[in-house]
């Protein structure tokens, strides 16, 4: 019935069967539909807005806003190019789907002055300028593996006149020695939550690709988690909509370590005062999952995982390392 059901999806909506049929038995077929029909669609642009008195000034640059659907700060543009209003060459906004606002908000929901956020995979650099604009008087880092983008991504957190420490590094093997009160692993993925945006993945992709990704995603969490300070959390997050590269990546490295917990994200998203949608509809066990064609937002999936207890030595300096990691520089 499956195989059916996504073969006439599949047909009806331009999509790999392979991929249709997965999806129906994951979500149903009727939430597969859908999916399916939102990726045929021209997504809405949502920006989120960084300081007081900016909608004026693009409605004064012709930049008609509705209101956002899932979070508060955020905006749906439509009319006007927003990439040619002041507002935007300023950074008084940014361009970004609330799927992606409403991660950023999870990770960076900390509730102490001076905290220290890592975001480990930082490129572009929305979710990493986002906890820092809602923790201002956070230590925040930031590491990307490619070199041009972490030029690129410096150049843009800079125009935007944010404080954060930016390091070009492999995630899975970090530079650093402190410990993070926040780590966010938003993990190289599939992307199938984003085909609205970026139809030619559905094309390239390969069933085989979700395992290699895979291993990649293990390999960032687990090094994302030897960050963690005691009581810290890791929000591991991607755009995809496949179980391989979410739960099943969580469930395996927390299975591996009785250090650390996943946290019921329904409890965290009620806290977030920025959220519009309801929290329990963006839940699906104890983790968030946006739905694109079911929510007004890109597919997302986000997991906290906190660490309950800790193997770590405190140096003389009064830095936490953990056993045999190189001490580094760390923000001050």
């Amino acid at each position: 019935m499956a195989e059916k059901v996504a073969r006439e999806l599949a047909r009806e909506f331009a999509h790999p069967e392979w991929m249709v049929e997965r999806w129906v038995r994951e979500y149903g077929w009727e939430t597969a539909r859908e999916i399916c029909r939102h990726d045929q669609t021209v997504p809405q642009t949502a920006v989120r807005l960084r300081r007081a008195g900016v909608e004026a000034e693009l409605a004064s640059d012709a930049v008609r806003l509705g209101a956002g659907k899932v979070m508060a700060g955020a905006r749906v543009v439509q009319g006007g190019d927003v990439t040619k209003s002041a507002a935007f060459r300023e950074g008084g906004i940014v361009i970004q789907d609330e799927g992606s606002q409403l991660v950023a908000a999870l990770a960076g929901a900390v509730a102490k002055s001076g905290a220290r956020i890592l975001d480990c995979c930082a490129a572009p650099g929305g979710k990493t300028l986002a906890m820092a604009d809602g923790n201002p008087r956070a230590k925040v880092m930031a590491v990307e593996l490619h070199g041009h983008r972490a030029r690129l991504m410096k150049k843009l957190l800079g125009r935007a006149g944010a404080a954060i420490w930016i390091v070009n590094a492999d995630a899975r093997k970090m530079p650093v020695c402190a410990l993070f009160d926040r780590v966010l692993a938003d993990v190289p993925c599939s992307g199938t939550g984003t085909l609205g945006r970026n139809p030619e993945i559905k094309w390239r992709l390969r069933p085989e690709d979700l395992i290699d990704l895979q291993k990649r995603q293990l390999e960032i969490l687990r090094a994302a988690l030897a960050q963690a300070a005691p009581g810290g959390r890791v929000i591991y997050s991607t755009c995809s909509l496949e179980r391989e590269e979410n739960e099943e990546v969580v469930e395996n490295v927390v299975a591996e370590d009785g250090s650390f917990r996943v946290v019921d994200c329904g409890e965290e998203l009620r806290r977030l005062k920025e959220l519009v949608w309801d929290a329990a509809a963006l839940v699906r066990g104890k983790c968030l999952r946006t739905v694109p064609g079911v929510h007004p937002c890109d597919g997302f999936f986000a997991a906290v995982v906190e660490r309950i207890s800790h193997g770590f030595r405190r140096e003389s300096s009064g830095e936490l390392r953990s056993p045999g990691q190189p001490r580094a520089a760390v923000p001050t």
